[in-house]
C-alpha cells in the first residue's frame, strides 16, 4: 500500500507540473494580447488627440473668417452710406451751378480780337468745317529756285521726302492734332490741277477725334507728290464751288502763283506776271471765310509775305511764316 501511494503521488505532482506550464503560457499568451491592445488603445488616444485640435482649429479659424465678414459688412455699409452721401452732394452742387448766373471773364490783357488771340503758335482752327488748302507745286521740294530745279527731274519718292515737303506733312500732323475734336477737316493739294484727299471708304470730310480715320488721311497725304506750278486762283474757285462750305481755311503756300487760268502769262515769268495772277486769285474767292496762311518762304520772292498778310487780314485770318524748326520743336 505504501508503495501505491508513493507511485500515485509522484504521477500527481507529474501532472500538477504540466497543468501549471500550460498556465503559464496561456499567461503569457493574455499579456501579449494584453499589451497590443494596449499599443492601439494609445495609436486611438493620439488619434483622437489628434483630430480634437483639428476640430479646435477649424472652429477658430470658421470664428476668425464670420468675424472678418462682419467686420467687411459694416466697411461695406459705411462706404455705400459715404457714396449715398457724395452723390447727394454732387446733385446739389450740379443744381447750384445750373442755377449759377453765367458771367464772362475778364482777360488780364485787353485782347482786341479774341479769335487771333492764338496768333503767335499758329491761328484760328476753331472752325466746324476746316478746309486745308495745301499749294503742291514743284517749288514746295526746297526753299530754293535752284535746288527745287533739281528736284524736277527727280523720283517722285525722292520729291516726296524733299526738305520743305516733310516739313508741309509734319505741320499737317501738327495741324490736324491740334483741332477741336467736335470738328471736321478736309484736304485738298493745289498745283495745276485739284487733288482733294480722299479714304478708302470715300469720305472728303474727316473727323478729327478718329485715330484710325487721321492715320489713314496721313498716309494719303505723305504719298502725294509735289509736280508742276501752282494755280491759286483754281484752288479759290474750288473754294466757292464747294457742297460744304467751309468756315476757315488754313491755307499753305511757298510764295506767290505761278499760274492762273485768267491770265495769259509768258513763257519766262517776272515778279509782275505773278502778282497779277495772285491779284486775279484774290477775286476769284468770292465766298467770305477766314483764311489763315502759312507760309513756308521761298528765296527771291519777298512781295509774297505782304501780299499773303493782305490776303488773310481782309478775310479775318492770320499770316504766319514758321521758323526752319518747326514744327520740331
Amino acid at each position: 500500500m505504501l508503495l501505491l501511494f508513493v507511485i500515485t503521488a509522484s504521477r500527481k505532482a507529474d501532472t500538477q507540473l504540466e497543468l501549471r506550464a500550460q498556465i503559464d503560457i496561456i499567461i503569457g499568451q493574455m499579456e501579449d494580447e494584453i499589451d497590443k491592445k494596449n499599443i492601439t488603445i494609445a495609436n486611438l488616444r493620439r488619434s483622437l488627440t489628434i483630430e480634437r485640435k483639428r476640430n479646435q482649429d477649424s472652429i477658430i479659424t470658421l470664428k476668425e473668417k464670420n468675424k472678418l465678414k462682419t467686420e467687411l459688412d459694416e466697411e461695406l455699409s459705411l462706404l455705400l452710406a459715404k457714396l449715398m452721401s457724395l452723390e447727394e452732394a454732387l446733385g446739389k452742387l450740379m443744381k447750384d451751378k445750373e442755377n449759377m448766373p453765367t458771367q464772362e471773364e475778364e482777360p488780364p490783357l485787353p485782347i482786341p480780337n479774341e479769335e487771333k488771340r492764338q496768333y503767335l503758335t499758329g491761328f484760328d482752327m476753331l472752325g466746324d468745317n476746316v478746309l486745308f488748302l495745301i499749294e503742291a507745286s514743284g517749288g514746295m521740294t526746297s526753299d530754293t529756285q535752284a535746288e527745287a530745279q533739281e528736284f524736277i527731274g527727280a523720283e517722285d519718292d525722292e520729291k516726296r521726302k524733299a526738305p520743305k515737303w516733310s516739313r508741309v506733312k509734319k505741320a499737317m500732323q501738327w495741324l490736324i492734332g491740334n483741332l477741336k475734336l467736335e470738328s471736321n477737316y478736309k484736304v485738298v493739294f493745289f498745283n495745276n490741277e485739284i487733288h482733294a484727299v480722299t479714304t478708302r471708304s470715300g469720305q472728303e470730310w474727316f473727323d478729327p477725334s478718329d485715330p484710325d480715320l487721321t492715320e489713314e488721311v496721313l498716309e494719303e497725304i505723305d504719298k502725294f507728290v509735289p509736280n508742276d506750278g501752282a494755280n491759286l486762283e483754281r484752288a479759290f474757285v474750288m473754294v466757292n464751288e464747294m457742297p460744304i462750305e467751309p468756315d476757315r481755311v488754313i491755307l499753305i503756300v511757298d510764295g506767290l502763283p505761278t499760274q492762273a487760268d485768267s491770265y495769259d502769262a509768258p513763257s519766262a515769268l517776272e515778279d509782275h506776271d505773278r502778282m497779277n495772277m495772285f491779284r486775279i486769285a484774290r477775286k476769284a474767292l468770292t465766298t467770305p471765310i477766314p483764311i489763315n496762311t502759312l507760309l513756308f518762304p521761298m528765296k527771291g520772292d519777298p512781295a509774297a509775305a505782304v501780299h499773303y498778310w493782305r490776303l488773310s487780314d481782309e478775310n479775318g485770318g492770320a499770316m504766319v511764316c514758321p521758323s526752319r524748326t518747326w514744327p520740331d520743336i
